[in-house]
């Protein structure tokens, strides 16, 4: 007799025929995957019981298959496999909803024992309905008030609401500032086209009374009057539920459901509220952490990143150069004889410089490339999909504007300062993250050596220097 369904994720095959053979002699039907990616496949389409996981895979780690299985269906329990190395991840993987862990080298007793108890306790679940549906809404409030990352609480917050009411597709949608436009955060079972043409079907019959929301709602197709009809006709009621800041609405999820208004009663009310509360509360906090560690990444005096963030600016941007298979350039600059301006004037004035330097920084770039105050009258910009060639264009423009540019201008000063610049490009010159700063930097210092105010290109490797 089949005691229940469990998938084993390891990119270890070893690994993955001993945890089979193993929870096959125990009487387990048991289904395996090399990646967390099929793994994720597997749980969205079958019917699974348990997943064990390992914690340490290279394509997607065990905590993604721990987060996006509870994101698919609380109700599945994970187990993760650790070794000595990874305990603490493991601890932090029952923090996060996990059943249980087991280590390396397996145990045979052990791991039976575990999936054993395990699957005892789905039993009991299974048995009591009332007590199955209170675990489910603790598990999936426990799961979205654990996230702060705001892009990743978009998604567990409506998998969390359509895994507690009656639902065939949802949106969440959030206010942008002036409270009249709207932006889809996370689409289900909706192509994104449809989702923006049935918010605007809701944006145009209830405008008002959306920005007025402050408690659940539920509105039959009837209700909808406005225009819409063909855009909704293959649901008959919608759960509009409103994320608040304080007592005001900044966005709100709506659930569309083939089932009547009747569907939503006052349970499905209750527990949908239960869930919203936690997710308003879980939005606030992980915005406040998307704030706080903002202002740790912000020079104070310019407002432009600073040298702790150039680390993880550095290591997403050559990620997506190896992904998309494009360069990244760095231009390493630094201000020629600044300190004669601290010197003639004072420490205050040459602040104010500083400040100037990097607005000038910020208009001579686009959008996406980032701009750093690496220190004192140093700056470091990352310029994504540039080569050399269009890095050394936009390198002289900056020189070009620093040099014809007249400093504290308002207050009579005319100030006039220059500029040194390196450029180093990924992979062109390294594929080593520090080093492709260090010989940005060389060339910044080799820039200075030959006259200042000047942008010298590291020698590219294989090209005779002229």
């Amino acid at each position: 007799m089949n005691k229940g369904k469990i998938l084993v994720v390891d990119d270890d095959a070893f690994f993955r025929v001993l945890c089979s053979d193993i929870l096959t002699s125990g009487g387990f039907l048991v289904k395996t995957a090399s990646t967390g990616l099929d793994a994720v496949n597997i749980i969205q389409n079958e019917p699974i019981d348990i997943v064990i996981t390992d914690l340490i895979m290279p394509d997607m780690d065990g905590m993604e298959v721990l987060h996006q299985t509870k994101q698919h269906n609380t109700l599945i329990d994970v187990i993760v496999v650790t070794g000595h190395g990874s305990i603490e991840t493991a601890i932090e993987a029952l923090k996060t909803g996990a059943f249980d862990y087991i280590r390396k080298p397996l145990n045979e007793d052990e791991m039976l024992h575990t999936v054993n108890g395990c699957m005892e306790k789905k039993k009991l679940l299974e048995e009591n309905q009332e007590m199955r549906q209170s675990l489910k809404l603790f598990e999936v409030s426990k799961a979205v008030t654990s996230t702060l990352d705001i892009s990743k609480l978009y998604n567990m917050t409506l998998d969390a609401l359509l895994q507690i009411v009656p639902g065939e597709a949802g949106v969440i949608v959030f206010y942008e500032d002036d409270m009249k436009k709207f932006d889809i955060k996370a689409i289900r079972h909706i192509g994104l086209g449809t989702g923006e043409q049935i918010v605007e079907v809701f944006r145009n019959n209830f405008s008002r009374d959306l920005q007025g929301l402050t408690s659940i709602s539920v509105i039959s197709k009837p209700e909808i009057s406005n225009g819409g009809q063909e855009v909704i006709k293959d649901f008959n009621s919608f759960l509009i539920a409103p994320i608040l800041k304080g007592k005001n609405p900044i966005g709100f999820l709506l659930i569309m459901s083939a089932y009547g208004k009747e569907a939503y009663g006052l349970r499905e009310i209750k527990n949908a509220t239960f869930i919203i509360e936690h997710a308003s509360s879980a939005f606030e906090n992980a915005q406040k952490y998307a704030e706080a560690k903002e202002m740790a990444f912000i020079d104070s005096l310019t407002n432009l990143y600073n040298s702790k963030y150039l680390d993880n600016a550095l290591d997403k941007e050559l990620k997506r150069a190896d992904r998309l298979m494009m360069p990244v350039t760095v231009l390493f600059l630094d201000l020629d004889n600044f300190k004669r301006i601290n010197d003639q004037n004072d420490h205050l004035i040459g602040s104010r410089v500083l400040v100037e330097v990097g607005k000038i920084l910020l208009k001579c770039v686009r959008e996406v490339d980032t701009v750093i105050r690496y220190g004192g009258d140093e700056y470091v910009i990352l310029l994504v999909d540039a080569d050399y060639d269009v890095a050394s264009r936009v390198a002289e423009r900056i020189r070009q504007t620093i040099e014809k540019h007249m400093f504290l201008e308002d207050d009579g000063l005319n100030l006039r300062i220059t500029a040194s610049i390196g450029i180093a490009t990924y992979p062109i010159h390294t594929k080593d993250k520090k080093e492709l700063l260090k010989i940005a930097d060389k060339a910044m210092y080799r820039a200075k050596d030959i006259s200042r105010n000047v942008v010298y290109l590291a020698p590219v490797p294989g090209m005779n220097p002229k």
